[in-house]
């Protein structure tokens, strides 16, 4: 592990490539970074660091990182300064304003997974999606996490309100589907898993894993058992009749509703039914059952394994339903709820967040505002009202993130015009008309403002930038767009500060305007003029932090401030999770039995099972430590020497088709084909493949050392879905393999 090195001035910041939020050391001389290390007196990740935060440093200096923009001339993309870009975006949009006044849907956003991770971006959005007059939201969440945000929507009517476990108080765990020791946690802030799994087993807890992969989780567990994929919703609708069986009740002091009406539905599924379907043995799903039972504190959890199913969402609801029914919800040990110190005014004309208009061409539901990705192609292709002619695209790789990769690229090299805010030229902005460079993870400041409130105990952390960005950092990009889309100019400095002050007044006055909180009745003037930093995201942070539980709610008590807040550059303790706070969280009564969950445990129950044809096989994805997502792909210290894109399959199926590993294989789908190499071995279950996802084969890339593989998301078609959430299915999908040569 890299150590500072004398004489260099070393700065605090918090890593923001994950979910593990890790504190760093960064050691800089003369305005450069010269080594990273963990931040051992971080009171959240307590010097927790992985290969990833220390690879910053080649990230920060890698000179095929974009730090000017790009404009299309013809077919070629060249650099300019940034005020002939934004003057060549506000020209294209000038001209194109007839077209999108006459069609008010053309104009769509996509959002990448790097945007929860920063506030430039988070926070300007309220800004930039009115202005552009942008009707159509897409995200990476429908690759990802929409399932999770719906099942708590429909359970507790507020979609981040996500339990997790406590890890420090738990004695059994239950896992589906997640690999933290990989990932440190996910919609789970918990670093150094591994320190906390080995505490937790050493006191006496179990951790059961069920995973198709035995994962770098799964080898470190008491228990773990092979499932087929996709069939997680009969395992749990199985365990739910067997608790109930073995006298389990909803407790009363959660307030519920329609459990009988849930229980009902589920009625008919039995162990030896969930067995045919998973591949579980029927004594094993009722020893889990018991032990559930008999645990003083349990808890379930699954993450994206179970999400990126057909039945994301009915799974992810049921694993809510084992942890109320066992009385885990929201109690010490169990499934509970993290709080973070930033939050925001509750919106009074807020109603359920779901299904309350449909995407054009397949009539997908809305899901908390957004479409998923799945309809993107088709809404670009699809001639007609609504049909999308503009695009902007924040920190996402479409190409490679997203299922039938072939026809996005087509669908995105087909609009009329196509912007980018990116750090790489990649597989995506190479389609791109603009190419705007956001700023590197050093020349901004960090909070985790969306998945802070899933740490696995409470804390207020906040880092610096620990260098100047040398243009506009994406909080002003956002605005200076938003500002051309309404003005039909580019601003200047002092026209730009002008809007960014209007946006932090309507902010404001939106805050003061909460009959319920902190704020009700408070002069928006005088709150303004008492915001921290003169601009930047920080302003709006400082807001939040001071209106929330533990703020000072501007001089009212004594609180948090973002200023308290930085001048503890290691962080704040706040405390253990908080039992008992459902009543807090719920905007509605819970409830058990939604109609849509019902319908859908119908369109399961009418599921026929899955009949394999000769040499196919179900493919599922993996996580690796030394990738994120579709990037980090250009740094030697995370790649060199490695093949990371490799398949996993089982030895005894390789030894039926005398298959050996370093064989060459074609993995083939009706849309697309693969060629990738073998590793054989027994960590996946019979009739399994694993391949990573995130990767492509493009040799068009300007990145000099990029890593690259076989593209997993080419074999997916788009229309194979969670019914519910729209969520793309992209494990358990069937695939022909054979042997090349």
């Amino acid at each position: 592990m890299s150590q500072p090195i004398p004489d260099s001035t070393n700065k605090k910041h918090i890593c923001s490539l994950c979910e593990a939020g890790c504190g760093l050391n960064v050691s800089v001389t003369e305005g450069s970074v010269q080594a990273i290390s963990a931040n051992q007196e971080d009171v959240f990740s307590s010097g927790h660091l992985c290969a990833k935060g220390v690879s910053l440093k080649e990230l920060h200096d890698d000179p095929d990182r974009l730090t000017k923009p790009l404009i299309r001339d013809g077919n070629v993309l060249r650099e300019v300064e940034w005020h002939e870009a934004f003057e060549f975006i506000k020209n294209r949009l000038k001209t194109l304003k007839p077209q999108l006044k006459e069609n008010k849907s053309a104009t769509a956003i996509y959002i990448g997974n790097p945007a929860i991770h920063k506030i430039d971006l988070l926070l300007s959005l309220p800004a930039l999606i009115p202005s552009m007059g942008i009707s159509q939201i897409y995200s990476s969440g429908s690759v990802d996490i929409l399932p999770k945000q719906l099942a708590s929507e429909l359970m507790f009517g507020d979609d981040m309100a996500i339990p997790v476990p406590d890890i420090l108080n738990c004695d059994y765990l239950l896992m589906l589907g997640a690999n933290p020791i990989v990932s440190n946690g996910s919609l789970w802030m918990v670093p150094k898993f591994r320190d906390k799994l080995r505490a937790f087993q050493q006191r006496g807890g179990q951790l059961v894993v069920v995973d198709p992969r035995r994962s770098e989780t799964a080898k470190l567990a008491n228990d773990h058992h092979f499932i087929t994929p996709g069939t997680d919703v009969w395992l749990l609708s199985a365990i739910i009749n067997e608790l109930l069986l073995l006298g389990c009740e909803v407790p009363q002091s959660y307030g519920s509703r329609n459990s009988e009406v849930l229980f009902q539905a589920l009625k008919g599924i039995t162990l030896k039914d969930a067995s045919s379907y998973t591949g579980i043995s029927e004594q094993a799903m009722q020893s889990i059952a018991k032990d559930l039972l008999a645990a003083k504190h349990a808890a379930v959890y699954g993450r994206i394994g179970t999400t990126l199913q057909v039945f994301g969402t009915l799974t992810s609801f049921l694993i809510e339903v084992v942890n109320v029914l066992t009385g885990n919800l929201d109690s010490n040990g169990g499934a509970m709820f993290p709080e973070q110190v930033f939050a925001k005014p509750e919106d009074p004309a807020r109603s359920a967040q779901y299904n309350r208009f449909q995407s054009r061409v397949s009539g997908y539901p809305e899901v908390i505002g957004q479409f998923p990705v799945a309809a993107l192609p088709e809404e670009i292709e699809t001639e007609g009202p609504g049909q999308i002619k503009v695009l902007f695209c924040l920190a996402g790789n479409l190409v490679v993130s997203n299922p039938d990769s072939d026809r996005v690229e087509a669908a995105l090299n087909s609009l009329d015009f196509f912007v980018c805010v990116d750090i790489y030229h990649n597989e995506t902005t190479k389609l791109a008309d603009v190419i705007l460079p956001g700023s590197s993870p050093f020349e901004s400041g960090h909070y985790d403002m969306f998945i802070g409130a899933n740490g696995y105990k409470n804390t207020a952390r906040y880092s610096p930038p620990v260098f100047k960005s040398k243009g506009p950092d994406e909080w002003l990009i956002n605005l200076t767009l938003a500002y051309i889309a309404i003005n039909d100019r580019v601003p200047d400095d002092r026209e730009l500060l002008d809007f960014e002050n209007s946006i932090v007044a309507q902010t404001v006055a939106a805050y003061c305007a909460d009959p319920q909180g902190s704020l009700c009745n408070r002069d928006s003037a005088e709150i303004t003029q008492m915001i921290g930093p003169d601009r930047g995201p920080e302003r709006l942070l400082d807001l939040g932090i001071r209106y929330g539980r533990w703020g000072d709610h501007f001089g009212q008590k004594d609180g948090l401030t973002l200023q308290k807040i930085i001048d503890e550059p290691n962080g704040i303790e706040l405390g253990a999770i908080r039992p008992q706070r459902l009543a807090e969280i719920l905007r509605r009564p819970l409830d058990l039995g939604p109609e849509v969950i019902l319908v859908d445990i119908k369109r399961m129950l009418d599921q026929k099972k899955r009949v394999a044809a000769k040499n196919s096989y179900q493919l599922i994805g993996r996580r690796n430590t030394a990738t994120n997502n579709s990037w980090l792909r250009n740094l030697p210290m995370l790649s060199k020497g490695r093949d990371l894109v490799v398949l996993e399959m089982n030895s005894f199926d390789a030894a039926q088709q005398e298959i050996f590993s370093g064989d060459k294989l074609r993995l083939s789908t009706k849309v697309a084909e693969l060629e990738v190499a073998v590793l054989v071995s027994n960590a996946v279950a019979k009739g399994v493949i694993s391949l990573p996802f995130g990767f492509s084969e493009d040799t068009k890339m300007f990145q000099r050392v990029s890593k690259k593989g076989a593209n997993y998301n080419r074999l997916l078609t788009a229309d194979r879905v969670d019914a519910l959430s729209g969520t793309s299915a992209t494990n358990g999908i069937d695939v022909l393999l054979e042997k090349i040569g």
